[in-house]
């Protein structure tokens, strides 16, 4: 524990500092609640249409009228080695050590610290700008016909180097242009859009009917200061929260959808919750004990015990369940052991099954280290490719019906007891 970051059962304002300067709010008067908006919230902000939303659309979620959140930031039971977040430093102990605030006032907090970072630090008039560029961008591209880096483009459209990017990536990622080596940082323009364009006036047209619009963009940053969701998941285990129940029951009142996302470590709260979340995640992070405690670092006891006894409960929770496996390369996927999950999925029979490969940024850039070996990091980065084919065979080996796919996110979601042809998008709080 980084004792000066608690002290006397009180969450100092160092803590508060370390955080902040990443984008989170903290939320509360004992600081133990946080809120960050994600990669995707911006994204669609960016088009306010659903071809740059995260995976979870798949269940009706909407990335700009998403909340993120977390009433645990500093508390974690486990030390995962492929974790995004600052374990090292930012991790305060396996037990929530201070007084816990209450839901509603956390929700309300919530709320308004998620507009004020709409209105001032993702404000409006940034993604109507990215939209103009990303204009200027094509033309230009269509017109002189040659590879351009980020550097040549803000040059020559006059634009800073920074909004030129944040409209390259768009671009890119919805395929109008394209790198031509490994290093990305030369563009050529796709040739379809080379050989049937002609004016600023049909890129801008195109733009608007394959991407997006101003009218769009415009809807969905006012849709964003309503969000509708809340995804308990952000950072730390929500479930060591002691109110973790009224925190699902204020946002329910508030007609907002829930996600919470558990180790599955603390079996007793989980069957104690008097109100669930729309949909509940428990995460699988291994076929077997040994490999568990390699992947996780338990600080508990019985850590892989405790996560079998809540595995045990999804069939008598009355709430739909996600049973996710956070995958690693060469470590806890591969072909040898999908029969394991097989049977441990069959076993429990939640509604879904998910394979998500885990996100090799932030902290997680530190498995080498956590791990204690010289393998290198993209070692246990696993490709969608990769996935796609493990997928496909847990699919061919079981009675679960793979019945969607994200690539960006290399996210595999199978239904197991949920019937493949109901849309799975969640109706009500």
């Amino acid at each position: 524990m980084n004792k000066q970051y608690l002290i006397d059962g009180k969450i100092t304002n160092d803590y508060v500092e370390s955080y902040i300067k990443s984008n989170y709010r903290i939320i509360g008067e004992n600081k133990h609640t946080a809120i960050k908006p994600c990669h995707w919230l911006e994204q669609r902000l960016m088009t306010g249409r659903n071809n740059r939303n995260c995976y979870k659309g798949v269940f009706g979620v909407e990335s700009h009228r998403c909340l993120q959140n977390t009433p645990s930031l500093p508390f974690c039971n486990h030390q995962c080695i492929f974790c995004w977040r600052d374990i090292e430093d930012g991790s305060l102990g396996s037990e929530f050590k201070v007084t816990p605030d209450e839901p509603s006032d956390l929700v309300d907090e919530m709320i308004r610290h998620q507009r004020d970072l709409i209105r001032n630090h993702l404000p409006l008039k940034r993604y109507l700008n990215n939209y103009e560029v990303m204009i200027d961008i094509l033309h230009y591209m269509l017109i002189h016909n040659e590879k351009s880096t980020i550097s040549s483009l803000s040059n020559n459209i006059h634009v800073s180097k920074n909004k030129t990017n944040r409209a390259v990536n768009l671009l890119k990622n919805q395929e109008f242009i394209y790198p031509i080596d490994d290093s990305y940082k030369l563009y050529k323009l796709d040739p379809e859009i080379g050989n049937s364009l002609d004016s600023r006036e049909e890129i801008e047209l195109l733009i608007n009917r394959a991407l997006t619009e101003p009218d769009d963009i415009m809807r969905a940053h006012t849709e964003a200061l309503y969000p509708n969701h809340a995804a308990i998941s952000l950072d730390g285990e929500p479930m060591l929260y002691p109110k973790i129940s009224g925190l699902v029951q204020e946002f329910k009142k508030r007609n907002m959808t829930t996600f919470i996302v558990t180790n599955g470590t603390i079996p007793e709260r989980l069957e104690d919750l008097e109100t669930l979340p729309s949909q509940l995640y428990i995460t699988l992070p291994a076929p077997n004990e040994k490999l568990y405690k390699k992947v996780c670092r338990p600080m508990i006891k019985k850590g892989w015990e405790r996560l079998m006894k809540s595995l045990e409960l999804i069939e008598s929770l009355n709430t739909r369940v996600v049973l996710r496996l956070t995958a690693l390369k060469n470590l806890n996927i591969n072909e040898k052991f999908i029969d394991d999950y097989i049977k441990i999925i069959e076993k429990v029979n939640p509604h879904f099954f998910e394979i998500k490969g885990f996100t090799l940024q932030a902290k997680a850039l530190l498995i080498q280290e956590r791990l204690k070996n010289n393998e290198s990091v993209q070692a246990y980065f696993p490709e969608y490719e990769y996935l796609a084919n493990i997928a496909q065979t847990i699919e061919k080996n079981s009675e679960f019906s793979l019945i969607y796919r994200n690539r960006p996110s290399r996210d595999f979601l199978f239904a197991v007891k949920w019937n493949k042809n109901v849309d799975p998008k969640i109706k009500s709080p």
